[in-house]
């Protein structure tokens, strides 16, 4: 599979990309993350199998399967993902730094999509890190899809 990727570089100077439109701090956990950075996933250029659309009024990054593989590059200590979970929602395999892929099913069984975070990692060294996230065939039994709506990265920066 030909890996094709976002990278948002985070430069410390730069909070234009850092998301004030609603206060979602409180859906990730304050002891992983006491300082959370919320970026909202733009690529640059089109990806197989990702586009940009509309879901309860955000903007997000909607990825079917089959897809290209997704990267973000960030500094920090933990990473998570904010996503509209729904009952069409599928399972994506992440992986951190080219360590083994891990599975994270964002299944809800709610009709309308439902902001939710997942914690991918919080037991990261205070250093630059790549997070690859890709959609799978493999879904929910009880889900109508296998997409993902991802609304936002989040990292604690240190």
């Amino acid at each position: 599979m030909r890996i094709v990727g976002i990278f948002l570089l985070l430069v410390l100077g730069i909070t234009a990309q850092a998301q004030t439109d609603q206060d979602v701090s409180n859906l990730v956990d304050g002891n992983d993350f006491p300082n959370p950075v919320f970026i909202s996933p733009d690529p640059p250029k089109p990806i197989k199998g990702w586009e940009m659309t509309i879901v309860s009024e955000e903007k997000v990054l909607k990825g079917e399967y089959p897809s290209e593989i997704i990267k973000f590059r960030f500094k920090g200590t933990a990473i998570g993902i904010l996503v509209y979970s729904a009952n069409t929602s599928g399972i994506i395999e992440y992986s951190i730094d080219g360590q083994p892929w891990f599975e994270q099913d964002v299944y809800s069984d709610n009709d309308e999509p439902e902001l939710k975070s997942y914690t991918l990692d919080k037991d990261l060294k205070n250093r630059k890190h790549t997070l690859q996230i890709r959609v799978i065939e493999k879904k929910n039994h009880e889900s109508s899809g296998s997409s993902i709506s991802l609304r936002s990265f989040y990292f604690n920066k240190e």
